[in-house]
């Protein structure tokens, strides 16, 4: 779980990262600049399933929306499903994100859910010797749609999605929404208050249809073999226009620094240099060291 709405970012003690903190910048890359072959390695299918042909999706795009049929035998017997199937999933497919050119231009900065993960000090702060920025995710992202987080998921095979069936999720997210705001109307200004029953159905739809899109979107852009559980990752996500694998720098309010953790080995020039730019630039914010404790694998942060 995340530590308090936090967001925590290791880095080394090089030159990039501290311009970046003299910046407020937070360095984002294409998905094929990270050392992990496997990133983005999630299989996506595409276009309205055919039933007797891609059975498994067909029954997957039936489930969202809304009804539960085990067998396409069992869905082509059900009379509304035939009679609306074909026009409603023309109009779904509408609504399938087009995930391969949304990852192509997504950028991304990777982030631990935890200040005091030995192996994140070792790995990714060179051993001490760097720092941790902490950032309040709600500043980070306020005000940018352009911008979001998501947790990693740690899987031992890839995954396989359906941009199809989030169309179908969607489309039912959204008409529940409508139906929720139309029924209260009823209830307010008609008087019809036996309808009121009908409000928890449409909520309920509303929930399932946010986490099949949610776990698709989880799938897509931020899933990695079960190897690197450790990280206890969490993403940053910018999507942008960009159609080659340029980096970008994203810049953020000075507010979202809730504090800097520097690592008890870093070199004393550089912690001159951080700590001139934390009083220059962030004077409000906390500077902490994270010490290796006597006689524990335990760090101290304080």
């Amino acid at each position: 779980m995340n530590q308090d709405g936090h967001l925590f970012k290791f880095s080394g003690p090089t030159p990039y990262a501290i311009e970046n903190l003299e910046n407020g910048q937070i360095f984002c890359q294409h998905y094929a600049t990270y050392n992990d072959p496997f990133e983005f390695w999630t299989r996506i299918w595409e276009g309205v399933p055919e039933p007797d042909q891609e059975p498994e999706r067909y029954l997957a795009a039936i489930k969202a929306w809304g009804f539960d049929c085990r067998t396409v035998a069992e869905a082509m017997a059900d009379p509304v499903i035939q009679e609306s199937a074909g026009e409603y999933f023309d109009e779904c497919q509408s609504y399938a994100p087009p995930f391969d050119d949304m990852r192509q231009g997504m950028r991304i900065s990777c982030f631990s859910s935890e200040k005091d993960n030995l192996l994140m000090w070792s790995h990714y702060a060179d051993g001490l010797r760097g720092f941790c920025i902490v950032f309040d995710e709600d500043v980070l992202t306020q005000g940018d749609t352009s911008i979001y987080v998501l947790d990693v998921a740690y899987m031992n095979v890839p995954p396989q999605v359906d941009s199809f069936v989030y169309g179908v999720a969607w489309d039912q997210d959204w008409y529940s929404h409508t139906a929720i705001e139309e029924t209260n109307k009823a209830i307010q200004h008609q008087g019809k208050t036996e309808r009121q029953a009908e409000i928890a159905m449409y909520e309920e739809s509303g929930a399932e249809a946010l986490r099949t899109m949610r776990e698709i979107w989880q799938h897509v852009f931020a899933t990695k073999p079960a190897e690197w559980k450790y990280e206890r990752e969490r993403r940053l996500l910018v999507q942008t226009d960009k159609s080659d694998m340029t980096p970008i720098l994203q810049s953020y309010d000075r507010g979202s620094i809730k504090e800097v953790i520097l690592g008890e080995r870093m070199p004393e020039d550089y912690r001159a240099r951080v700590l001139a730019i934390m009083g220059n630039r962030y004077p409000d914010v906390p500077v902490k060291t994270a010490r290796r404790a006597d006689g524990v694998y335990t760090l101290i942060i304080d």
